[in-house]
């Protein structure tokens, strides 16, 4: 019974989708969060693939034979889901690694959090730049977007389509990262130079009044300084993060699309 029942058509397209939305939901902002019960994921999953189902279910499709190539096809549509929702994490990536950067300036490397979103440890600052672009994301109706390019992916890249262009897929990958390591660079750029100017003028003061306690005096005066210049840099987070997200959104609709050789 069980049997005949793996053998229909329409369960085993019904099962690639859910495949697919699982490894999506697992990476992409802001459903990866480790709060989120995975029975509320799961349901997710399930609802967003019943809602998918009768626009892929017109596309064509080889059943598979045997239960191993059943397994294997929803490992393979798993995989397109982690390669999508991986693509939307690097863009996060880039919000961590600038707050890592001004952590290190101002003096807030030292103290740690731990992210509610991954249960791992991150610093002050890179928290809140990830939660700030989490909010412009799904202000931009960025989840609404993610679900649209995911549900294009189904004709992009068919069910159960095995001719993968992983060189592409790796060059634009790599393009993302390169990205997001411009992004982090830039947008800390200002905060590190002002450091570095303040560093120096501790540097002359401790030379011309010996007697001041530059360590007590200098690491308030970092931290002051550091996060008035954090206030200001804060009034053009959300062009700065719009312009990057953008320009995200439009990559990873192309890796999308070009996941497929020819």
């Amino acid at each position: 019974m069980l049997h005949s029942l793996l053998e229909s058509p329409d369960l085993q397209k019904f099962m690639l989708i859910f495949a697919r939305l699982t490894g999506l939901l697992t990476f992409a902002p802001p459903f990866f969060n480790r709060r989120l019960a995975l029975q509320l994921k799961g349901g997710l999953a399930f609802f967003l693939a019943l809602a998918m189902y009768p626009s892929v279910k017109q596309a064509g499709m080889v059943v598979p034979a045997t239960f191993p190539d059943l397994a294997f096809a929803l490992g393979f549509e798993m995989l397109i889901g982690y390669i999508i929702g991986f693509g939307v994490q690097i863009l996060f990536s880039a919000f961590e690694m600038t707050g890592e950067l001004i952590d290190r300036q101002i003096g807030f490397s030292m103290a740690s959090l731990v992210d509610p979103q991954t249960d791992i440890t991150v610093s002050i600052m890179s928290s809140l730049l990830q939660n700030l672009a989490l909010f412009v994301f799904i202000s931009l109706d960025g989840h609404l977007w993610l679900l649209r390019t995911f549900a294009g992916s189904f004709f992009s890249l068919p069910l159960l389509e095995v001719n993968f262009n992983v060189p592409g897929l790796l060059h634009h990958m790599g393009g993302l990262f390169f990205q997001s390591m411009v992004f982090a660079a830039e947008f800390s750029l200002p905060i590190v130079t002002i450091m570095l100017l303040v560093q120096i003028a501790l540097g002359f003061m401790q030379r011309t009044i010996p007697q001041l306690q530059i360590f007590v005096v200098g690491f308030i005066f970092t931290i002051v300084i550091g996060l008035i210049s954090m206030r200001v840099l804060l009034l053009h987070f959300s062009a700065s993060s719009e312009v990057l997200i953008e320009r995200f959104t439009q990559e990873i609709w192309f890796i999308i699309s070009h996941l497929r050789n020819g």
